[in-house]
């Protein structure tokens, strides 16, 4: 019996990489503060005395935010309900295009557009959601295959 209406590729990917990404940075978020906080720019040094409590205060809501989002993402990929996929999909393709906005806003033009001197926070925040909001519009269009639920009825048909 299939528990999602997904291509393979996508539920992989939205379902199981995603969230665990996503819990794995509000873990982060949750027992490092200083460094997740310091690394959203890393062109700009911060020392300690900079992590004020309401930085402190937002590092760890961006936390929980970062949990809620992985449990959205298993909710919304594992359904047999190909709309609430569809929509969840393009929802969080547009959030992409805000996320990446903001991470180039916050370090401004010359870091953003040298790779060379990324760091594995930027990867994460521009380069894998440019990944991701890619594949999000690929499977909305079909190009990994339908969503409409036919593996699910022909799986549940066997």
């Amino acid at each position: 019996m299939s528990y999602s209406c997904l291509p393979s590729w996508p539920l992989v990917l939205f379902g199981v990489l995603e969230p665990f990404a996503l819990v794995w940075a509000y873990i982060t978020a949750m027992t490092d503060g200083f460094t997740f906080f310091a690394g959203q720019a890393p062109n700009h040094e911060i020392g300690l005395v900079d992590f004020t409590t309401q930085a402190q205060a937002l590092t760890l809501q961006m936390g929980n935010v970062l949990l809620l989002l992985g449990a959205m993402a298993i909710i919304c990929c594992w359904t047999k309900h190909s709309e609430i996929a569809k929509w969840y999909l393009i929802a969080v393709a547009f959030a992409d295009i805000g996320h990446i906005y903001a991470v180039y806003a916050a370090v401004g033009p010359a870091y953003f557009w040298n790779f060379a001197e990324w760091n594995d926070m930027t990867w994460g925040n521009v380069g894998v959601s440019a990944f991701l909001h890619v594949n999000r519009w690929a499977t909305v269009a079909g190009l990994f295959g339908s969503m409409s639920g036919e593996r699910a009825r022909a799986k549940k048909v066997q």
